[in-house]
């Protein structure tokens, strides 16, 4: 399977902290499954974000709002979202809303922690121990591995911004930008 092409659909946080840190799930994805195409549902601020993310092939907007549930509108964007043959969902939030989409979406695997009664939405259903995983990050990136993840196994996230933005923002700013 890492050689081989496969498609992920990952069920982002809702959360800009959260965001940043998903990205080392994303670059853990991309080590293991080089040929992996990784899209991203999450929220339509997370877009510029997820942009400077290079393991993102593309940021598809969630058209609800932090704490909608929205059962028919998520059915219809799982349905939509069949056409990609997704084979792979990773859900980050623990809600049971949260796992709708990929359900509807009919992907053959959808990963994610117990969280909210979520049997039959989720397939490979982790059980969360916060004593083992106690940091946010580690528990992204466990949900890709077989084996508990320590801290220094999460790769650290790297945005990739354009020099000229950088130029751009210390010249607004008059500060001297670090470019390297």
């Amino acid at each position: 399977m890492p050689h081989q092409l496969i498609n992920i659909l990952i069920i982002g946080p809702s959360w800009v902290g959260d965001m940043v840190m998903a990205q080392s799930l994303f670059i853990f994805l991309k080590k293991k499954y080089p040929n992996s195409n990784i899209d991203v549902l999450a929220p339509a601020w997370s877009k510029p974000l997820l942009a400077v993310m290079p393991e993102v092939n593309q940021a598809i907007e969630m058209p609800l709002g932090h704490g909608k549930l929205g059962l028919g509108e998520r059915f219809r964007l799982g349905e939509s979202l069949q056409s990609k043959r997704y084979d792979w969902s990773i859900t980050l939030p623990n809600s049971w809303k949260s796992a709708l989409v990929p359900f509807a979406a009919k992907i053959k695997k959808r990963s994610g922690y117990k969280g909210e009664m979520r049997y039959g939405l989720l397939n490979d259903i982790h059980t969360l121990d916060k004593q083992k995983l106690s940091m946010t990050v580690q528990r992204f990136v466990a949900l890709a591995s077989n084996s508990l993840i320590t801290l220094d196994q999460c790769p650290n996230p790297v945005l990739l911004i354009d020099d000229h933005d950088v130029k751009s923002v210390a010249e607004k700013y008059h500060i001297q930008p670090d470019i390297q």
